[in-house]
């Protein structure tokens, strides 16, 4: 039996996408998939995998904040457990697809990272690295340092296209040296960046004080905790952006609607003044009420961008960049053989 973990370089990587799209591949060409998260917050993950067929589980929940679960859990124990449950799962499998954390580094305080993973479920790594700059390759070869033998394989994830070419003439001599190979370079789709109003609106339980017309798609957050004039800069350089704030900052919200929002959330349940409503309104901005603070919005929003491109309707999607920008024959190759 196969064992290949989905590691990712950074956080935000686009690993549970490209994971289910490596499974989902395997599985077409009859081999028996088995799909396993290590440990998470939620089954979210988990369950997306059953939607899709796979038989899947995970071997660790944290059920409360990690500084708690560092101080309740014992290690050994949790180890036991992803090895039971990883067991039972992958019996009668020809190979596992294994999605490590949210980088390959988190969980190393309960001897639960990638690292430890990999060896403790003796797997091959396929790295996934989120293009940011050119510096990423650094990152990459750090993560190869530390993984050493198991991780032979690197797929660049979420560059601009007009970068493609020369990133990958120059990194994949530099990556050879260090016996990497790059898998592929898969393209930035704005399509896969984004979520709507109304799964902000969801995910934070908020009522909407206004409702724009169209149900926009927000691709960054800019929280205004700050004096209007650094709030500018901020809005200048965002794009597509949701502005979460208190709900007495009426300053902020009235620049951040003027700056292009396609949204406002006042955090508290406090409901801004009838100006800033009414801004919103002649300008087409949605604006949400929270009842959470500021800190717990922004927590849930950025939960759900990180499940961003792994939405049901969204892999179908996700796969056809796949297919096209990464070596799929050669990767089935050297998983399988």
């Amino acid at each position: 039996m196969k064992k290949i973990l989905v590691s990712s370089v950074g956080e935000r990587s686009g690993k549970t996408s490209i994971a289910l799209t490596l499974a989902l591949i395997l599985s077409e060409k009859k081999y028996r998939v088995g799909y396993f998260k290590t440990f998470d917050t939620e089954t979210y993950d988990v369950d997306l995998a059953k939607g899709f067929g796979f038989e899947s589980g995970c071997g660790v929940i944290l059920d409360r904040p990690y500084a708690e679960f560092l101080i309740s859990e014992d290690p050994y124990k949790l180890k036991k457990t992803i090895i039971s449950e990883f067991e039972k799962l992958s019996a009668d499998k020809d190979v596992v697809i294994i999605e490590g954390a949210q980088s390959y580094v988190h969980g190393q305080a309960a001897e639960l990272s990638d690292l430890e993973i990999s060896k403790l479920l003796d797997a091959e790594v396929l790295a996934i690295a989120k293009y940011y700059s050119d510096f990423i390759v650094d990152d990459i070869i750090l993560a190869k340092r530390h993984f050493e033998e198991r991780m032979k394989k690197v797929i660049i994830n979420q560059m601009s296209g007009y970068k493609r070419s020369y990133v990958a003439s120059l990194v994949e001599k530099v990556f050879l040296k260090h016996g990497i190979e790059l898998a592929g370079i898969i393209p930035t789709d704005p399509g896969l960046m984004g979520i709507p109003v109304s799964e902000i609106a969801a995910a934070t339980g908020s009522e909407y004080l206004v409702k724009a017309d169209k149900d926009e798609i927000v691709e960054q957050v800019v929280v205004g905790a700050m004096k209007p004039e650094a709030a500018l800069t901020h809005m200048r350089n965002a794009r597509n952006f949701v502005f979460v704030t208190g709900g007495d900052r009426s300053d902020l919200m009235l620049l951040a609607i003027e700056s292009g929002a396609k949204c406002i959330v006042a955090t508290g349940n406090m409901e801004p003044p009838a100006m800033v409503l009414s801004k919103a309104t002649e300008s087409n901005v949605a604006v949400l009420l929270s009842r959470y603070d500021t800190a717990t919005t922004l927590e849930l929003i950025q939960r759900t961008f990180g499940r961003v491109g792994i939405r049901k309707e969204n892999l179908s999607r996700a796969r056809e960049l796949f297919e096209k920008n990464v070596n799929v024959e050669g990767l089935l190759w050297w998983i399988m053989i």
